[in-house]
């Protein structure tokens, strides 16, 4: 397993993992319409944006190819994405992807890192550290609207 930095040559399968993590691992949270919304959004522009303006990770098998992304936003200290393919669920990869894109936080003197779980990641969060703070929605460019829960987690080096 390899975390690296995602590139342009990766944008098709990285929409397939993501895609495929949204359908199989959120289904019992969201309406089916609601997950078609959500996959319709992500098009290869919104990847190009992402890759430009994020610190975008992916994990790599090189038997298997692309089982995960993670995202970065430094500017406003928040983790934008991880998601794992079905296949390569809950195998440590997402909190692998989490664990380097903190350690970059880190390095960028980010002092609280905030996350939009979905519903459904919330206890992969709080396993790892973060805190729920309060419920939100997140809005898809078609105006449907996703329910989510902002979490932080306090990256300040610990006092004695």
């Amino acid at each position: 397993m390899k975390i690296r930095t995602a590139t342009n040559a990766d944008i098709e399968s990285i929409s397939q993992v993501h895609i495929a993590s949204i359908r199989s691992l959120c289904y019992t949270h969201y309406s089916r319409e609601q997950l078609d919304s959500w996959t319709s959004a992500l098009t290869s522009s919104a990847y190009d944006h992402a890759l430009r303006e994020k610190v975008f990770l992916v994990a790599e098998d090189p038997d298997k190819g692309l089982l995960g992304l993670g995202m970065l936003d430094i500017e406003n200290a928040q983790i934008s994405a991880i998601y794992i393919h079905p296949d390569a669920s809950s195998r440590g990869i997402g909190a692998l992807l989490l664990s380097e894109l903190e350690s970059i936080a880190h390095e960028s003197n980010i002092d609280e890192l905030t996350v939009h779980s979905t519903l459904n990641a919330q206890g992969f969060y709080t396993r790892l550290g973060y805190v729920k703070k309060f419920m939100t929605t997140h809005t898809l460019p078609d105006g449907s609207k996703l329910e989510c829960i902002q979490m932080t987690k306090d990256m300040s080096p610990a006092t004695e």
